[in-house]
């Protein structure tokens, strides 16, 4: 059953006196009941306006939302029955943690105190809060004060949850115990729920799909599988992946190859017209140090890292770096000459003018 779906959804800023501003152009989606959407991008590229408008807190410029296959795009945010979690916590300071939870029940004046503090009790247990009940948000840390605001957005049973980068504000070790946490409750409870993240680690190892958003149109919508390992275009192939995918421009040539200098040629995964402008995608750990015939190159920089090494490599009369994931125990000098192979079956390849993937 399809819970959420917006129809050509437009969003266009206007000031007087200049030209509109398109923040969001016409997006299509369709989230099935239960399902985490990840949507992904940088910073001004329409997801965060995307959000505001499920939630009520934008006016549409055009388009339609559905909840449960009727609209509610002319109905009042607190008339849509959605829970937003939002980046900056936007609790209470006065108030307790308990106070927190039950003020919007309360402001809604839909359950009798009894009730109320039932279900500060049941979600509370359900995010691992009941110890702290009684605490003002001043003392608690980012990823409780996080904790708290998930909390106060589950409380309210909502259709749909919206989670405004969630994890933006917490250390390095709260974000990933807090990030299985969500995943955890999101999958108990089985809100339908859209994720709102410049974080790609966040948003695939949380996400059932992802939408990669640049410039207010989705240049991709996938499981993140399809998405790390079809990217529809060169946006997508950069924006995710860590490290980077290496972007390397060439020719395609007669025999399968596109030729990057005068002495690089890598094999391509698809037939390509000869003579046509490409751009070759290799993933670091789709690339392999070896003693046997490769490209030969030459090392730049080796950061030997605990679980892997991360290398940069010069090829022959090549412009661009190419990045390589190497053993932990690999260790390799500065201008130190190496031999590389890439795996035929995991490179990419663009169309150098367009950018789209060519399959």
């Amino acid at each position: 059953m399809t819970e959420l779906e917006l129809r050509d959804l437009r969003k266009t800023y206007r000031a007087r006196g200049r030209p509109g501003v398109d923040a969001v152009r016409g997006l299509d989606l369709a989230l099935r009941s239960g399902e985490l959407l990840g949507l992904l991008g940088p910073s001004g590229c329409g997801k965060s306006t995307t959000l505001r408008m499920i939630a009520g807190l934008e006016p549409v410029t055009g388009g339609d939302i559905l909840v449960g296959g009727a609209s509610v795009v002319e109905r009042p945010a607190q008339r849509r029955n959605i829970g937003v979690a939002f980046e900056n916590y936007a609790l209470y300071p006065p108030l307790s943690v308990a106070e927190n939870l039950a003020f919007g029940l309360k402001a809604r004046g839909r359950k009798a105190r009894g009730d109320v503090d039932r279900k500060v009790k049941e979600i509370a247990e359900r995010v691992g809060l009941t110890d702290l009940l009684d605490a003002r948000p001043a003392g608690l840390s980012s990823g409780q004060k996080q904790r708290v605001s998930l909390a106060r957005a589950l409380i309210r049973e909502p259709d749909v949850l919206l989670l405004d980068e969630p994890l933006s504000h917490l250390d390095a070790a709260q974000r990933d115990t807090t990030r299985r946490e969500l995943k955890r409750i999101q999958k108990d409870l089985g809100h339908t729920t859209i994720l709102v993240t410049h974080d790609q680690e966040e948003a695939l190892s949380l996400a059932d799909r992802i939408a990669v958003m640049k410039d207010g149109v989705i240049q991709q919508l996938g499981t993140p599988y399809e998405i790390y390992d079809s990217p529809a275009n060169v946006f997508v192939a950069d924006f995710v992946g860590e490290p980077a995918i290496t972007l390397l421009p060439g020719i395609a040539d007669r025999d399968g190859h596109a030729r990057l200098s005068g002495s690089v040629r890598i094999a391509l995964p698809v037939p390509v017209d000869p003579g046509r402008e490409v751009v070759v995608g290799i993933r670091p750990e789709d690339v392999r140090l070896t003693a046997e015939d490769g490209l030969p190159a030459r090392v730049v920089a080796h950061e030997p890292l605990l679980e892997s090494g991360i290398a940069t490599l010069a090829l022959d009369g090549v412009e661009r770096h190419l990045v390589v994931l190497t053993d932990p125990d690999v260790r390799l000098a500065h201008d130190e000459r190496v031999r590389v192979a890439a795996d035929r079956r995991h490179t990419h390849v663009f169309d150098a003018e367009t950018g789209e993937a060519l399959r």
